[in-house]
């Protein structure tokens, strides 16, 4: 089974990208009400009778209570160790890998230390 999902970023990149200045706000609210995969994927489910409404919303609602346990968790853990920045982001590299972090000596790789 493969699934492809198009997907789309609703809101900006960063805090101090409003998402706007690109696109308008017609565009956003037009892709959210006919293109969101989750919605999409949802219908699709319910259209061929793979789950019922109430099966959709018993999904959602655990859903939910998983990403609230989840965050509550990763606010309640203590802080990693800074050597942890770049855990399990790249794996198999090269020997000529090289990532530049925040300054040149959290960059990870040949041309910086390795965190």
């Amino acid at each position: 089974v493969m699934m492809e999902m198009a997907t789309y970023r609703y809101h900006g990149h960063s805090m101090s990208d409003p998402g706007i200045t690109y696109r308008n706000r017609e565009e956003v609210a037009q892709v959210r009400a006919t293109r969101d995969p989750v919605d999409r994927v949802k219908k699709y489910c319910l259209d061929t009778e793979l789950v019922t409404e109430a099966e959709i919303k018993e999904i959602d609602k655990e859903i939910k209570a998983e990403v609230v346990a989840a965050v509550e968790a990763a606010k309640s853990a203590p802080m990693p160790d800074p050597s942890e920045l770049w855990t399990d982001i790249h794996v198999g590299q090269t020997k000529d890998f090289f990532m530049r972090g925040p300054d040149i000596t959290t960059s990870s790789g040949v041309y910086g230390t390795v965190v």
